[in-house]
């Protein structure tokens, strides 16, 4: 009997092990435009809070909504898109929830490419990176201004899909298409790509970030009030993003 309960002692010992150790991780599931931003924002939150680690999960917003949905873990989400952010609180309750940063879409092309210097030239392309439209903000922006300018019969049959707005940046990167359509926040981390044009905030939704908690530690409500601070939102600045 003895040795049993010495088992048992040490079995509850890792569980509250397990336990504590679970506390002092935060897992974001974010857009993957926010990539830069956020990690740099985050290494600074970090040299305060050592003993804390910090999980992301960067894709397009759709395809993060719908994993949350079906039970991947997350505290929390910040996405491009707001009807992405409603959808998910038809299902999961946020437990504080704002508005974090604002974009811009920007159509970019590789470095001395001159097949599309602008939107009009589009017509021009072999091949135009854009996201999937169901599943990647930065594609249904696209898909909103190019119907709202009457270009889509013209080029949709041009469109090289992609899973992020990341991977559009890497198909113009690679010099595999003659242009793409990316937030203005993902062509400034790239050298190797050109912002030919600017789509008018008329032609699409408004491109916000907005962010939300789904648990309650205090290690997330310290990291969430972190990024809605002024020291954060210099750190998005530096990168593009719009702040308040």
């Amino acid at each position: 009997m003895k040795k049993i309960f010495g088992f048992l002692i040490v079995v509850l010992c890792l569980s509250a092990c397990d336990v504590s150790e679970e506390d002092e991780t935060v897992i974001i599931s974010a857009a993957a435009s926010l990539t830069d931003a956020l990690q740099e924002a985050t290494e600074l939150f970090i040299q305060e809070h050592a003993d804390v680690e910090i999980n992301f999960n960067f894709g397009g917003s759709g395809g993060l909504r719908e994993q949350i949905k079906q039970g991947a873990p997350a505290d929390i989400v910040i996405f491009a898109s707001q009807k992405d952010f409603d959808l998910l609180n038809e299902s999961v309750e946020y437990v504080e929830a704002g508005k974090l940063l604002e974009n811009e879409l920007v159509l970019v092309t590789p470095k001395d490419n001159d097949t599309v210097t602008s939107i009009d030239t589009l017509v021009n392309a072999n091949k135009i990176a854009v996201g999937t439209a169901e599943s990647v903000p930065a594609g249904k922006y696209a898909e909103q201004s190019f119907s709202n300018l009457d270009l889509t019969g013209k080029i949709e049959d041009k469109f090289i899909y992609a899973e992020d707005v990341r991977a559009v940046l890497q198909y113009v990167v690679q010099d595999e298409v003659d242009a793409g359509v990316v937030y203005k926040t993902d062509a400034l981390t790239e050298g190797r790509v050109e912002i030919v044009d600017t789509f008018n905030r008329d032609l699409h939704d408004a491109i916000v970030y907005p962010i939300g908690t789904l648990t309650n530690s205090d290690i997330v409500k310290e990291y969430y009030e972190f990024l809605m601070s002024q020291e954060a939102k210099d750190i998005f600045k530096k990168y593009g993003f719009k702040v308040e």
